[in-house]
C-alpha cells in the first residue's frame, strides 16, 4: 500500500513544469506568508478554522517577527483540487513573493505543491493532510497535524488492552481511509485480535443504514471508523445508534466529533471515543488563551480544533524562523535547518519537530463524548499517550 501511495502522490507531484527558483528575499521590511485553503466549497469550515488559527496567533503574539512586519495572504482552493492548489502556491511564491506557505487540505494538494516548495526553497507547513508518504516528497515540508496511521495503531492496541477481540473497520473510500484501515488491522492482529469485517464507504454516501446493518451482522466488539467530519459523520452516528451499536460496541474514531462540531449531533454521539492530538478543553495556559480569543472573536461556541491549532502552530514556527534570521535576508534552506529537534509549548501540549522525519512528536488523547448536567456535549479525555514519536508506515 505504501508503494502504491507513493506512486500515486509522486505522479501528481511531478506533473507539470517546475517553477524557476525564486531569488532569496532581501532583508525585507515586510515578510509575506501565503495560506492556501478551502475558504469556499464543501470544506469551507476547515478553511475558516485555518484563518482563525492564524488570526489568533497574530493577535496574541503581534504582527512582527524578527524586526519585520508579517503580512498574510489567503488564496482559496475552493475544495480539494490539486491543480488549482499548485497554481495558487506558484502565484504566491513567484508573483506575491511569499517567504513561506501553509495550509492546504487533502494530501494530493500538498503532493502537487511539492515541486513549488522544492524549486523555490520555500518552507511549507502542512496543516491537515495526513498521508505519511508526503514527507518524503520535500525537505521543505513540516507536518503540523499527524500521520494518519498513528491514532489507528493506538486505537488497535488500546482496544486489545480493554479485552476487545473482534474488530471491524469502516472507513471513507480514499487514500487516508485505506491507511487507517490497514494500520488498525495490522496492529490489531499483531496484538492477537481477529478482524471480523471491514468496509470502505464511498465519500458521497448519504444512507448509512445498510452499512450499519452489515456491521451489526458481523457482531464486533470494537469498531474503528474514519469518516470525513460534518454531515457524513452525523448520519453515520445516527445509523449506528439505530442498530444499537453505540450501546454495545466500543467505537473509536479520529476527528469525526470535535467539540466545535458536537452541536450538529443528537445524543446518539454520547459515548463516542476518538483518538487525536488535541484536547479542545485543555487547561494549559496556551490553550486557555487560544480558546478565549476564539470565543470572543470567532463566536461563543467556537472551540479549538485540529485545523485552527495546526495553523496556530504553523505561525509559531514561521515566527521562529523569522526571529532566527533577524536582520538577514530570509533564507528558506537556513530556516529549515533550525527545525529538527525544536520544542515549544502549543495549545495541544508540548511538541517537538522530529529531527529525522519533520513530523511532530506530540501527545495523543483518547476522548469520550459526554453530556453535562447543562445538556452541553463535550469531549472528555480518558487517556493520554505522551510524546508519541512518528512510526513508519509498513
Amino acid at each position: 500500500m505504501k508503494k502504491t501511495l507513493l506512486r500515486l502522490l509522486g505522479a501528481v507531484a511531478t506533473g507539470g513544469a517546475l517553477i524557476a527558483t525564486a531569488p532569496a528575499a532581501l532583508a525585507q521590511d515586510i515578510i509575506k506568508i501565503g495560506v492556501v485553503g478551502p475558504f469556499t466549497g464543501p470544506f469551507a469550515v476547515s478553511g475558516q478554522s485555518y484563518r482563525q488559527g492564524v488570526d489568533a496567533y497574530m493577535a496574541l503574539n503581534g504582527h512582527q517577527a524578527g524586526g519585520r512586519k508579517v503580512e498574510v495572504l489567503y488564496r482559496d482552493s475552493a475544495g480539494a483540487d490539486p491543480t488549482l492548489s499548485k497554481r495558487l502556491a506558484e502565484e504566491l511564491v513567484v508573483k506575491d513573493k511569499v517567504s513561506m506557505l501553509l495550509g492546504f487540505y487533502l494530501s494530493p494538494e500538498v503532493a502537487a505543491s511539492a515541486p513549488v516548495a522544492n524549486a523555490a526553497k520555500t518552507p511549507l507547513f502542512i496543516v491537515n493532510a495526513a498521508t505519511p508518504a508526503l514527507m518524503k516528497m520535500s525537505p521543505f515540508f513540516v507536518r503540523m497535524g499527524q500521520a494518519i496511521n498513528q491514532p489507528a495503531e493506538l486505537a488497535a492496541a488500546y482496544s486489545r488492552q480493554q479485552g476487545k477481540s473482534r474488530g471491524y473497520v469502516a472507513v471513507g473510500d480514499y487514500a487516508p481511509g485505506h491507511i487507517v484501515e490497514q494500520s488498525f488491522i495490522d496492529k490489531f492482529k499483531s496484538e492477537g485480535g481477529e478482524i471480523v469485517g471491514n468496509v470502505r464507504i464511498p465519500l458521497n454516501t448519504a444512507d448509512f443504514a445498510p452499512i450499519a446493518e452489515r456491521i451489526a451482522n458481523a457482531n464486533p466488539d470494537v469498531l474503528q471508523i474514519f469518516i470525513p467530519p460534518g454531515a457524513a459523520s452525523v448520519a453515520f452516528s445516527k445509523a449506528l445508534a439505530a442498530r444499537g451499536l453505540t450501546k454495545k460496541v466500543l467505537i473509536i474514531g479520529q476527528g469525526e466529533a470535535e467539540d466545535s462540531d458536537l452541536p450538529l449531533f443528537d445524543d446518539s454521539i454520547v459515548g463516542f471515543n476518538s483518538i487525536i492530538y488535541i484536547d479542545a478543553n485543555a487547561k494549559n495556559a496556551e490553550n486557555v488563551a487560544f480558546a478565549d480569543w476564539l470565543k470572543k472573536n470567532a463566536g461563543a461556541t467556537v472551540k479549538p480544533n485540529s485545523f485552527s491549532i495546526g495553523a496556530f502552530d504553523a505561525m509559531h514556527l514561521a515566527y521562529k524562523m523569522l526571529n532566527d534570521q533577524k536582520g538577514k535576508p530570509f533564507d528558506g534552506e537556513v530556516a529549515m535547518k533550525s527545525m529538527p529537534g525544536f520544542t515549544w509549548k502549543s495549545p495541544r501540549g508540548s511538541i517537538t519537530v522530529d529531527p529525522v522525519t519533520r513530523e511532530p512528536i506530540q501527545n495523543f488523547y483518547l476522548r469520550e463524548v459526554v453530556k453535562g448536567a447543562d445538556g452541553v456535549k463535550s469531549n472528555r479525555v480518558v487517556k493520554t499517550w505522551e510524546q508519541v514519536k512518528p512510526t513508519p508506515l509498513k
